[in-house]
Parts: C-alpha cells; structure tokens; sequence
C-alpha cells in the first residue's frame, strides 16, 4: 500500500483522474453510448496521457527550477533519476501496448505528448511564455481531452463536439489564465500578469468566458432541445464572469478562487452535463 500510495502522488493521480470528467462527458455526447470495454480502454489511454505528463512536468520543474514537488523530494531522498525518467515514460510504453484495441486517432495523444514535452523540456519550456503556456494547456487539457475519445469511436465531427471543444478549450484557457495570475511573482515564467498587469488580465479571463458562452447560445438557438445541455455553459460562465466582476483584482482573491473546493464551479457544471446527456440518452431508449 505504501508503494500505491507513492505511485498514485508521483503521477499525480488525483488531477488525472478529475479531468478524466471531460472524456466522460465526450462518450455520454455520443448519438449512441459506446460499449463498456470500449470506453474503458480510451478512458485509460487518456489518463495513461495525462500520467505521463503531469509526472514529467514535476520532473522537468524540479531539475530546472528546483521546485518542490514530489518527485523532487524522492531524488533527494535517493530514489535514481533513471528510475524517475523511466517511470515518467512508462505511461506511453502502455499506450503503445493499448493501441491494438483503439490506435484510430492516438495521433491526438501523439501530439499532446510532443506538445508537453516542448512545454517542461529545459531546451524549449513554452511554459516560460504566457501565450505558448495558455494556448498549449487549452489544447492538450481541454481540446484533446474532449475531442479524442468522441473522435475514437464517432469517427466524424458534429456540431456538439465542435460546442464542446471550443467550450472545453476556452474553459482551460480561463483556468490557465486564473492560474497564473494566483502564481505571480512565484512561478519563474514570463507570465500574462507580468506583461500586461492584472487587472487586464482578469479582463482576458473575462473574453475567455464570453467566446464559449455564445458558442452555447448559439447551439441552443439551433435546437433547444437537442441542444439543451449546453444551457449549462451559459449558467456557469455567466456565474463566473460575475464573481470576476465582482472580485478585486489583487493577488490574493484570485489565490482563493483557484483553491476553491468546487474548483470555481467546475463539478457543478462537469454534473450539470452528465446529469443532461445522460438524461438524453434514456429518453432516446
């Protein structure tokens, strides 16, 4: 149990596995449900993804800036960087031995870990960038995410999945954004604070939570119906938006707001959808 204990913090299993919900909500956005082994094996190939990069930024994060994470502490306390690095990569091995059963579009997966390689690697580290950091967590953790496993068994795009991934995308553009004005002064990156102030940041927050709403909007005009699970979005970013509004634009809020538990109403809305799709799905029989 000690070494599950050890394995589950050295790739960070508790952040894999929450945004696990937007692969979840992509097969319940599915016209028909997919059969279990099959949503098994790509929900697994997504947290396989997500293993290895998270384990590999805390690798990169410690040898480049000395932070302190978890596998910073384990080097200290011995364990051999070769075993660290293997077991960063040892997530892609299982991918590769997973392909048999889902390889259509392990392209997406491909790209996410290039991606994020280029993003914690110590010769390239977009993350040093804001733009670079913003645009490559929107599309690994929030477009692909999404998009890979409804493009694994739809095999063709829709207008819902097109709804989502611009949701999806914006969404972790929002959160990155939030993320580095809470980090200011104590990441070592060039970030969006830095360059244009906080108080202009919160307002690109702003503009990255009005470009999905009216994406929603637009879906519901279509059909309200059929599209009725997207009112969600309207819901949430509206409530979102308002906090901004209404929240000064100092550090030390915006530190609060990310740690809230709800995760500034992320399960609400996360719910708010499986609970709608689902419900879609019964009435079709």
């Amino acid at each position: 149990m000690k070494y599950l204990a050890r394995l589950l913090k050295f790739y960070r299993m508790d952040f894999c596995i929450r945004n696990l919900g937007l692969g979840v909500i992509a097969l319940l956005s599915l016209d028909s449900l997919p059969k279990p082994a099959t949503a098994v094996v790509v929900l697994l190939q997504l947290l396989l993804i997500q293993m290895h990069s998270f384990s590999m930024n805390d690798y990169f994060d410690f040898k480049v800036w000395g932070e302190e994470n978890y596998i910073g502490v384990l080097l200290r306390d011995g364990m051999n960087e070769k075993t660290a690095v293997i077991l960063t990569i040892l997530p892609l091995l299982i991918i590769g031995l997973t392909a048999f059963f889902n390889s259509g579009y392990l392209w997406l997966l491909a790209v996410y870990a290039v991606l994020f390689f280029f993003y914690q690697a110590p010769f390239a580290r977009l993350k040093d960038n804001y733009l670079l950091s913003i645009l490559v967590n929107s599309l690994c953790l929030g477009f692909i995410l999404y998009v890979f496993p409804f493009l694994s068994l739809a095999k063709r795009f829709t207008l819902t999945a097109g709804v989502f991934s611009v949701i999806f995308f914006f969404y972790l553009a929002f959160h990155e954004v939030i993320h580095q004005i809470a980090h200011f002064g104590r990441d070592k990156i060039y970030s969006l604070p830095r360059a244009i102030g906080i108080e202009k940041s919160v307002r690109v927050a702003e503009a990255f939570l009005i470009i999905p709403l009216f994406a929603a909007l637009i879906a519901v005009a279509i059909n309200p119906l059929r599209y009725f699970f997207f009112t969600g979005t309207i819901i949430f970013s509206s409530l979102r938006a308002y906090v901004l509004q209404k929240t000064e634009p100092i550090q030390e809020n915006f530190i609060k707001l990310r740690e809230r538990n709800d995760k500034f109403y992320s399960f609400q809305e996360g719910f708010y959808y499986l609970f709608f799709l689902s419900l879609g799905h019964i009435a079709r029989g």
